[in-house]
């Protein structure tokens, strides 16, 4: 399999020898910052496993705040609904996946019925929690989940293709509005736009002084795109026009 994120190198062989050796742990906890590539490398963990995309796949589940709704924390009523799709063995299988994406955002009801689900974990089904807050989380959460730590890169951790990518941004991000709307469509026809603003970040975040603004929107590009509901086109025609 080809991994599409970027970096994490440690990270990946470790689980590329827990899923050759058959030993996954029912429960993960990916802590480190925002925006380095955390829930692209649970997708990743997905083909690993499953050998599919897990983009609308029946044992896919992502649980993340309903941000089009305006709503910023994870509820009950969501943990119930996800219950009720845990009850069902994978369709295909092996295996199926549950990303929880921002579970800090747990509000205390969900947390305490999550934590029901996670002391009684099913053979068949593999839970990662994602945060850049993991201090928010209930400890008892924490503890029945294995902890893996994702690190910032610097600008070297990046690959020839994806730094190749981050140039060309800088390049456009120059020009007009015209130009910045034709390199929209072509990053949403490429659709490797994701791995370029995680890119994006990881180098404005090694430079000495980097733009705090573009950073910050980045990050709140990266939260949008994590959520396959959203416009994915609209939202990176947005960003780049208000560069």
């Amino acid at each position: 399999m080809t991994w599409k994120t970027t970096g994490h190198n440690n990270n990946k062989k470790y689980f590329e020898n827990v899923v050759k050796q058959g030993v996954l742990s029912h429960a993960y906890l990916f802590s480190g910052p925002e925006g380095i590539g955390k829930k692209m490398f649970a997708y990743d963990i997905f083909r690993l496993v499953n050998q599919r995309e897990p983009e609308s796949d029946p044992d896919f589940k992502l649980l993340t705040p309903r941000l089009e709704e305006e709503e910023t924390k994870i509820y009950i009523e969501d943990i119930r609904k996800l219950k009720s799709c845990l009850s069902l063995k994978p369709y295909a299988g092996p295996y199926k996946f549950v990303v929880i994406n921002d579970a800090d955002r747990l509000v205390p009801e969900a947390a305490n019925a999550f934590l029901k689900m996670l002391e009684e974990p099913s053979l068949f089904t593999v839970i990662i929690l994602i945060s850049s807050k993991p201090k928010l989380i209930l400890p008892t959460v924490l503890s029945r989940c294995e902890k893996v730590q994702f690190l910032p890169l610097n600008e070297r951790g990046i690959d020839k293709a994806t730094a190749k990518a981050v140039d060309e941004f800088m390049n456009v991000a120059r020009q007009g509005i015209t130009e910045r709307m034709q390199y929209a469509e072509k990053l949403f026809a490429g659709k490797g736009y994701q791995g370029l603003v995680i890119g994006l970040i990881h180098t404005l975040r090694a430079r000495e002084n980097p733009n705090h603004k573009v950073l910050k929107n980045l990050l709140k590009l990266n939260s949008l795109l994590s959520q396959p509901q959203f416009n994915h086109r609209l939202a990176l025609e947005n960003f780049l026009i208000n560069l």
